[in-house]
């Protein structure tokens, strides 16, 4: 029996029964309550969303998924291909709409975040009751509940995100070799599916862990080399057929929106005086293909790809995935650039924006809830979301400041209330994992080994890289572009718990027993 102390009394209750338990049958358990939260988020009326797949901007058409899978995802340049290519072969697959698979998948994804940040916060040290609450008290939230039950690539990212932390600390601990491969597999779908970790992601952080890895980094480098050669070849495919070294053609149109939509009335007639903007640039970005100057509707290079000239999907909405795209973004990003330089406060009236919004809880959405209620999910759990909103991310209402906080921030319609638990808890926690990495000797570097301090580093400079990348070319979405990297803040918050409040409980360099079911102490080495 694990024996497991602090200050020489033993731990009572329900975190010495969780003590107790072998890690096959803490993971059993853990699946356990998975099923009976969402069981009872099926009673309240919870169902899988797969609406999107006939309107969102960022999927092909589903008719061009299902018959032209392969020659639709080789065009496709709006989108790194990898989760529209996943869409297809379950299309494919299922010869309908594929909801009950797609469901699946989401559902062992939401099990693997669940799985994967409890273990990561062990693996940190942290208790396993601390772990296990954190954990659950994220697993039922109506964040963690909605985005599992959207057919979007945000809640697959957030499970790889932590799972890829989670393999970087068994990598360094234990330095097995199907961890360097399921870490480097889990990078190249992260940046195979969203465009925000660009291929120079991928290529820091196998630089880290080479770094990190001193006695194998041969090894490390080889297993990254293939992962990377593929995701090179989506870069470079994209450079040969639209002279874009990039895997979306849409950072233009994100930049003129944090820097051209912001330009005050003079601004624009300065701008106009000057021969500025360019004609593509006059219309709003994200409009209708036959809004755009006829130029940039040539499609005469690729006259009999679908993906490329349809105008519309078969379903209704704008195909912006359509040729156009590409140049019209080429030129609002030329603009974006000169209108930064000529007026730098567009820009910085831009990331107040971005920054204000990444700060707000992830259920919700600037421009209302339709993102996440588009079937009324977020409706019949309206009063989960009040509490989450009000209890853990300390959700204020603003009232009469909110038409100075639209004003500022440029906002169509009043922001009436701000997260100050996020704007205060966010930041301190990122600074407190930095800290902690960064700290060799001292009091507080106790029962923190290398490994540790490498995989919050990893952790602190995920978060860190994700919040700069999302908030500086783009606005609108930022708190679901948050989303992924929650979990890693629980964890980080998981570390604060246990080594502010509860006591440090194990070094580095030790057999433990919440990793490998040994009945060597864990305290007092």
């Amino acid at each position: 029996m694990v024996s497991v102390r602090r200050d020489g009394v033993m731990l009572k209750g329900f975190g010495y029964r969780l003590e107790r338990l072998s890690p096959a049958r803490l993971s059993l358990g853990l699946a356990g309550v998975f099923a009976v939260s969402h069981a009872f988020y099926y009673f309240l009326g919870i169902r899988f969303d797969g609406t999107p797949l006939s309107w969102y901007w960022q999927y092909l058409d589903p008719e061009l998924l299902r018959n032209k899978l392969w020659e639709s995802v080789f065009y496709l340049h709006s989108q790194p291909p990898l989760f529209n290519l996943f869409l297809g072969i379950v299309l494919k697959v299922s010869r309908g709409d594929g909801r009950a698979i797609f469901q699946a998948v989401f559902l062992a994804a939401g099990l693997a975040l669940y799985l994967s940040l409890f273990w990561l916060q062990l693996r940190l040290g942290v208790s396993r009751g601390a772990a296990f609450a954190l954990s659950t008290l994220f697993l039922i939230s109506p964040s963690f509940i909605l985005y599992e039950h959207l057919l979007f690539y945000t809640f697959p990212l957030a499970a790889l995100i932590a799972l890829s932390a989670l393999l970087f600390y068994e990598i360094l601990a234990r330095r097995r070799t199907w961890a360097v491969a399921a870490f480097f597999l889990s990078l190249f779908l992260i940046c195979g599916v969203r465009h925000t970790f660009h291929i120079a992601y991928y290529v820091l952080a196998a630089a880290f862990l080479a770094a990190a890895c001193a006695g194998a980094r041969r090894k490390v480098l080889l297993v990254a080399a293939a992962p990377f050669l593929v995701l090179f070849s989506f870069y470079a495919k994209n450079f040969v057929l639209f002279g874009q070294f990039s895997a979306s053609s849409w950072t233009g149109m994100n930049f003129w929106q944090m820097t051209g939509s912001n330009l005050k009335l003079e601004e624009k007639e300065r701008l106009l005086a000057e021969g500025r903007p360019s004609e593509s640039a006059l219309v709003p970005p994200f409009s209708a293909v036959d809004e755009y100057p006829a130029g940039c509707a040539d499609v005469s290079r690729f006259p009999d790809v679908e993906a490329l000239t349809q105008v519309c999907k078969s379903t209704g909405p704008v195909n912006y995935n359509h040729l156009a795209f590409v140049a019209a973004s080429r030129e609002y990003l030329n603009d974006a650039l000169y209108v930064m330089k000529r007026f730098p406060g567009t820009y910085f009236r831009g990331l107040l924006r971005s920054w204000f919004i990444y700060f707000k809880s992830s259920s919700g959405h600037v421009s209302g809830a339709r993102f996440l209620d588009e079937t009324g999910n977020l409706s019949r759990i309206s009063f989960m979301n009040d509490a989450y909103d009000y209890l853990f991310f300390g959700k204020v209402f603003i009232g009469p400041l909110s038409r100075g906080i639209s004003s500022i921030f440029l906002f169509k319609e009043g922001e009436e209330n701000v997260y100050l638990l996020l704007w205060l808890g966010l930041p301190l926690l990122l600074f407190y994992g930095f800290s902690l990495a960064l700290r060799r000797s001292g009091p507080g570097a106790r029962g923190f080994g290398r490994s540790e301090r490498l995989t919050v580093l990893y952790i602190c400079l995920t978060i860190l890289y994700v919040a700069l990348v999302s908030n500086m070319f783009s606005w609108a979405e930022n708190n679901r572009m948050r989303f992924p990297t929650d979990p890693l803040y629980v964890a980080l918050l998981g570390l604060f718990i246990q080594r502010v409040f509860l006591g440090r409980r194990r070094v580095s360099g030790r057999l433990r027993a919440t990793n490998d079911g040994s009945s060597t102490s864990t305290e007092g080495r």
